[in-house]
């Protein structure tokens, strides 16, 4: 029976298992390391933890994916080529997180940079370049090298940034993660493409090995380094999917990263309207107006914080798989994944204006009451 499952799964079976005993070392180990890799800044704006704790959960991620691309040359598994130069590629983004976590002191821009750079080293290396966008007219702009080249690394770079934008809960962004690469997998899967889908579900592998210890009681972070590495290996899954496979539309992959590109993009828009930094933290995004909501519901205000956290996250997972829903079933179908596209984005923005009105009726009850005290 041992030999009949397919070589690749033993691979990830030991990048699972190496994620989880990383991790679980790290927070067994805290109290030695923890001057440098905690996070220590409890009272930030978008702070909701209420101790220090491990923010390097990355590590458990890249040395997981790093003993199963090891174990995989050791079986002399020749199936996936891509898997060592994508690790190869994910070097420089991953550094730059991990610098981050441990100092404090690495800029956003810089740290955009690195993405940018992973992302090129990408397209030189593996051939992960969007061979077009399925948009009438800007289709034409991909047929010059250099422009799809460009635009390229500044998705790359976007997903993997917006990621880490995404990560403020117990298993929000590391189950996030999980369920977009099993989106492409699926996707990948059904139209024959073993590399992708053994990428994605290597990916998987050591995202859930770190998310036993991080959801729901929040033992150890992914940090920069964690989220820009699972950034990372979604987007060029995604842009490899759609460089081998043509007839995938581009929608199919922006579908399945619905959730964190559009909170990226819309926390720009909030921000630039509030004339707020975009690279300042803030209380506005998402999942803290549904964790806010969760923390005033009268059935969940008396929960412990750790199962707030999970709810709220696990609230958040439903709309990412149902954006994997979409993707899968209507993957070669532009038209439908644009609509779909629209409907994500108009309940998310129905919901967000929802949530905001709700809080600020809860803000003026509260000062009410304050003041009758006061009387």
């Amino acid at each position: 029976m041992f030999a009949q499952v397919p070589i690749w799964v033993h691979p990830a079976v030991a990048i699972a298992s190496t994620s989880f005993l990383v991790c679980a070392l790290l927070v067994l180990t805290q109290r030695w390391h923890g001057r440098l890799s905690h996070d220590h800044d409890l009272d930030g704006v978008q702070k909701l933890h209420a101790q220090p704790v491990p923010r390097i959960g990355g590590v458990g991620l890249f040395l997981g994916l790093a003993a199963g691309i090891g174990a995989s040359l050791w079986l002399n598994d020749q199936s996936n080529a891509l898997a060592l130069p994508l690790f190869l590629c994910a070097l420089p983004v991953f550094l730059a997180g991990l610098v981050e976590d441990l100092t404090k002191r690495v800029s956003v821009r810089a740290r955009l940079m690195a993405s940018f750079v992973s992302a090129a080293l990408a397209v030189w290396l593996v051939g992960a370049q969007l061979p077009d966008l399925d948009i009438v007219g800007l289709d034409l702009l991909m047929q010059v090298p250099v422009l799809a080249i460009l635009f390229t690394c500044f998705a790359v770079g976007g997903m993997t940034n917006s990621v880490n934008i995404v990560d403020g809960l117990n298993g929000l962004a590391s189950g996030a993660i999980t369920l977009m690469l099993g989106g492409l997998a699926t996707i990948a899967w059904m139209h024959g493409d073993q590399d992708v889908m053994q990428l994605c579900l290597w990916g998987m592998a050591a995202t859930i090995g770190f998310l036993v210890l991080n959801y729901p009681f929040g033992r150890i972070f992914l940090g920069d380094g964690g989220a820009y590495l699972g950034g990372f290996w979604v987007a060029e899954c995604g842009v490899l999917l759609l460089a081998r496979n043509p007839e995938i539309s581009t929608w199919a992959v922006l579908m399945v990263c619905a959730y964190p590109s559009w909170e990226t993009l819309f926390s720009m828009y909030r921000r630039r309207a509030a004339r707020v930094a975009s690279g300042q933290p803030d209380m506005e995004h998402m999942h803290h107006l549904v964790y806010q909501r969760m923390q005033g519901s009268p059935d969940a205000k008396s929960l412990p914080t750790w199962l707030q956290h999970g709810l709220t996250s696990a609230v958040l997972w439903g709309l990412v798989a149902c954006c994997q829903a979409v993707a899968i079933v209507a993957a070669t179908n532009t038209a439908a994944l644009v609509l779909g596209f629209g409907v994500f984005v108009g309940a998310y923005c129905w919901g967000y204006r929802s949530l905001t009105q709700e809080a600020a009726h809860e803000h003026e009850h509260d000062e009410v009451v304050q003041a009758e005290q006061l009387i």
